[in-house]
């Protein structure tokens, strides 16, 4: 039988990732509306029309997806304050495939919590999960993004030209694939 997915991890004395739960809501819904503009470049679940029954869903959607081992859905946690998400937006069990997926508080970017969390849970995916392959996969115009796997070793191995409407406007998107066999760098 699957064992359950972990919720919990310490990436460091300061941020904390865990599962979301319903209590989250308020929490997630101020982060989410704070970064607006900053998040509905990039992320296509950021519309205009987000809302409280947007996070309400995204949230039931996560523990959902958890419990039946679809995705893991993460909040990052600084202290005792949201800031952000990070999770594997899909698993490929058959082929011990996972997808990295993230984004965080404008406020808190370039202070290596984003590459320090996929770290945390990318040797998860290996070690825990016993996964072969970590993929991320990107907007090619969000460098900011991309920076995170090429600073952690993953191959970029193509781009998915015009794959996501975002905010009105198709987005070629790079996907980047790390190897259970390949050398991590730290």
């Amino acid at each position: 039988m699957d064992k359950e997915l972990e919720i919990q991890f310490q990436v460091d004395d300061d941020i904390s990732l865990r599962a979301w739960s319903e209590h989250d809501l308020d929490d997630a819904l101020d982060v989410v509306l704070r970064n607006r503009e900053h998040l509905q470049i990039y992320m296509q679940w950021m519309t205009p029309d987000y809302s409280i029954e947007s996070a309400k869903k995204f949230i039931a959607d996560a523990i959902a997806n958890r419990i039946g081992r679809k995705t893991l859905g993460l909040a990052i946690i600084r202290g005792d304050r949201l800031i952000g998400s990070i999770g594997f937006n899909r698993f490929e069990w058959p082929a011990r495939v996972c997808e990295i997926g993230y984004w965080i508080d404008r406020d808190e970017e370039g202070k290596g919590i984003i590459s320090r969390a996929c770290r945390t849970m990318i040797d998860y995916a290996f070690d825990g999960l016993k996964m072969n392959r970590v993929e991320i996969r990107c907007s090619a115009e969000n460098l900011r993004s991309a920076s995170v796997p090429e600073r952690l070793g993953f191959t970029k191995e193509g781009v998915l030209r015009q794959a996501e409407l975002i905010n009105g406007k198709l987005h070629d998107f790079n996907i980047y694939g790390l190897l259970a066999a390949d050398t991590r760098l730290w």
